[in-house]
Formats: C-alpha cells, sequence, structure tokens
C-alpha cells in the first residue's frame, strides 16, 4: 500500500496534478489496489482529518483578515507605521516590513497580509525609487511573518495534527518573528544606503505617532486582543478565532463605519476559498496519516532516524532539512499533515522540547513559500511588484538566509522561543 501511495502521488506531480488532489487520489488508489480496505474509509478519513476544534480557528482567523482588509484597517496601520519609522533611511522598506508584521498578527495568512499591505506599498516604495525585484523579495519576506507571527494558520495546523497547545505555540513564535522582522527592517536600510535611495521623510514627531495611534487605536489592539485572551485563558485559540471575527466587525461597522453589508459578500466569498483550501489539505492528507499508520511507517522511519544518529540536535537537524527540500516541491500544509504525524512521535521520544521544535517546524514550512519551483509567496509578491523571477530572486536569497539564521538561533538558545511562553503561561 505504501508503495502504491508514493509511487502514484510522483507520478500525479510529475503530470501536473494540484498537490490536494494528488494526494487524495494516490492515497485512494494505494487504499483500493493495495489492501482490502473499502474504499469509502478514504472519504471516511479525510471527514476525520477535518473534524477537530483547533482546526476550526484557521478559518476564523482567514475571515477576521478579510473583514479588518475590507474595512480599510490596513490604511490606518500603514499611517502609524509610516509616522513611526518612515523618517529612517529605507523608512518606507521599513513601513511595509512593521504593517506586515502588525497585519500578521490579525490575519495569520500570509497571502492575507500580502494583498492587504503591500499592494498599498509598492507605489510609494516604486517613487522612493526601490528596485522591483528588492520589493518583491521584502513583500514576500515580511508576508512571511504570518505564519511565525500569532494568530499563525501553520501552528494551528500543527497543534490539530499533534494535540500540543495552540496558545504556547503562538507566544512561542512571537519573538522569532520579531527578531525576523527587525532584521528585514536592517536590510531595508543596508539597500538605502547602498543604492542612495529613500532618504527618509523628515523629523520624528512624537506628536504625529500619538495622533496616528489614536486613529488606528482599535486596529492596533487587535493582536493585543487575542494574545491577552489565549495567555490569560480566558477564551482558547479557536474561541480566540471567533472574538476577532466580531471584534472587526464591530471595528468595520460602528468604530470606522467603513464597511457595509454589501461589502460581506465578497468577504466571505474570498474567506471560503482560502478555508476551503486549508480544510482540504488537511482532510486529505489525512488519508495518508491513515494509510502510514496500517502500515506502521513510524516504527520504520524511526529505526532508520536512528540508525543513523541518536542525537537530538543531529535527529532535528535532519527533520528541518528534510522539510526545508519537501517544502521547494510541495504546499507547505500538505507536507506538514503528511510528514508530520510521522516525525513528531520519534523527536518526543528523544525528549526534545516539543514547543522549540513546534516553533522551528512552523517556520520551516514558510522557507518553501520562498522558494521555487512552488514558492506561493515568491510568486505572489513577484505579481504584486511587477517583478520578473531573476529581479527577485537575487534579493530574495538574503531574506531566506535571514530567516534560517534565525532558526540556528533559535536552536542554540531556546529562550527566544520557550522564554515568554513559560513566563506567562507556566513551565
Amino acid at each position: 500500500m505504501i508503495a502504491i501511495a508514493l509511487i502514484t502521488l510522483l507520478i500525479f506531480l510529475v503530470l501536473g496534478v494540484p498537490v490536494c488532489f494528488a494526494i487524495g487520489l494516490s492515497g485512494l488508489l494505494a487504499i483500493m489496489f493495495g489492501s482490502e480496505i473499502p474504499a469509502f474509509m478514504a472519504v471516511q478519513q479525510a471527514i476525520r482529518g477535518m473534524n477537530s476544534f483547533s482546526l476550526m480557528a484557521g478559518p476564523l482567523f482567514i475571515l477576521a483578515g478579510e473583514i479588518m482588509g475590507a474595512a480599510n484597517l490596513s490604511t490606518r496601520i500603514l499611517d502609524f507605521c509610516r509616522a513611526c519609522v518612515a523618517q529612517i533611511r529605507g523608512g518606507m522598506g521599513m513601513v511595509s516590513v512593521l504593517a506586515n508584521m502588525i497585519f500578521a498578527g490579525i490575519s495569520g495568512s500570509g497571502a492575507a497580509t500580502m494583498s492587504a499591505i503591500s499592494t498599498l506599498t509598492v507605489p510609494e516604495l516604486n517613487k522612493e525609487g526601490y528596485d522591483r525585484g528588492f520589493i518583491a523579495s521584502m513583500i514576500a519576506g515580511s508576508g512571511a511573518l504570518a505564519p511565525i507571527i500569532p494568530p499563525s494558520t501553520n501552528m494551528i495546523v500543527y497543534a490539530s495534527l499533534t494535540g500540543f497547545s495552540v496558545g504556547r505555540l503562538f507566544i512561542g513564535g512571537l519573538m522569532p518573528g520579531i527578531l525576523i522582522g527587525v532584521c528585514l527592517m536592517v536590510m531595508c536600510y543596508w539597500y538605502a544606503t547602498k543604492y542612495n535611495v529613500d532618504q527618509g521623510s523628515g523629523r520624528f514627531s512624537l506628536g504625529s505617532v500619538w495622533r496616528a495611534f489614536l486613529k488606528s487605536f482599535f486596529a492596533l489592539i487587535t493582536p493585543v486582543i487575542i494574545l491577552a485572551g489565549v495567555v490569560t485563558g480566558f477564551f482558547t485559540a479557536t474561541e480566540s478565532s471567533i472574538v476577532a471575527c466580531v471584534y472587526a466587525l464591530i471595528c468595520g461597522f460602528f468604530i470606522y463605519r467603513t464597511l457595509k453589508l454589501k461589502d460581506m459578500l465578497g468577504i466571505f466569498k474570498r474567506a471560503s476559498s482560502s478555508s476551503a483550501m486549508l480544510m482540504m489539505i488537511m482532510g486529505i492528507s489525512n488519508i495518508y496519516s491513515y494509510i502510514f499508520a496500517r502500515e506502521n511507517v513510524t516504527p520504520m522511519v524511526e529505526n532508520f532516524l536512528l540508525s543513523i544518529t541518536h542525537n537530538p540536535a543531529v535527529l532535528v537537524f535532519i527533520i528541518i532539512v528534510m522539510m526545508l527540500i519537501i517544502g521547494c516541491f510541495m504546499e507547505t500544509l500538505a507536507a506538514t499533515a503528511v510528514i508530520l504525524p510521522t516525525v513528531y512521535p520519534i523527536v518526543m521520544h528523544l525528549g526534545v522540547d516539543p514547543l522549540l521544535f513546534g516553533v522551528l517546524f512552523s517556520i520551516s514550512t514558510v522557507v518553501g513559500a520562498l522558494t521555487p519551483p512552488v514558492g506561493l509567496y515568491l510568486f505572489l509578491s513577484m505579481n504584486i511588484a511587477g517583478a520578473t523571477f531573476r529581479q527577485a530572486i537575487s534579493y530574495t536569497v538574503p531574506v531566506v538566509l535571514i530567516i534560517l539564521t534565525v532558526m540556528l538561533l533559535m536552536w542554540f538558545f531556546p529562550p527566544i522561543v520557550t522564554f515568554v511562553p513559560n513566563l506567562l503561561m507556566g513551565a
């Protein structure tokens, strides 16, 4: 059954079949022709893969992000970021990164964050003299912060597959996400200095920052509400996604009054499309989890890995490198759903901190979205910036190196991940 599943999956991928359908079809064929299990078991497992309370948070955070975007709250966030950092050399690039970081704390979706923020900043970045390739790389890199900074769809998927605390993962991803964002802002300063662009927009004014903060206050505190509720235990991560949706509607309809009833159809249409993709991937990928469980793949993989090394650090390194490579060729959530249930018990058996591994694993999936041939974030950013692949890839390499460097720092200095969750939620 395993051989049929893997061979047919490879064939479908080579033929260009979308990853989700390739996984589903190969899993169905493996069950039909490689076992005596009834074919309806594939449908049952697909439904079981979507039937998760923690997984419900993903579509709801996506919906919250769509509501915020339609209510033009992204414009208010941008105004606040301009008041904070636009005066520095390379400030407009920093504004784009900082605004993406804040909006990432609302939507949890990289594509939604890039669409809401970057479409507004590209004309200004072009005006300041930034190269289109650099703009595309900054958009892709800052959009990739959404699966790292809470609420992260990738971490929600990780928690639904492993049963680990979504709240601890959210808080654990906060510092690495901020660190990557700061590094991207430094890169903006370096580029502006080297190529003599974006001199900054004048003198810094606390008064301007305060006025911009007041105008965008209700938008800016959305991530705070989400995290504070989870940390205090007032509501779960899934319940926080409902709170985020309700709060976004209140902001759009009653506080800023930028949202109309006629806008809701488009909001639900876009959110449903993104959510359907997420749920379909999770459901269909569970067919593989069922096949792997039936065929006792986890013990075989464990024996193979342990034959290479018993060192937890080396083992985690091998798994992360494997995810980095697979992520270049397969949609990251699909790769997570297929690989994680197999490797998670192994790393737990060796005593690896599940929080540290969870954040590392979630960030590793982001790199795949920045690299071809799949490269969802890279190609979306190229489209937004109007850049060619040749222009974008030269600047995307340093962005990927920044993320990999932060991952190494996390491994050698785990408090980057563990200190804040242990402080706020207990060790």
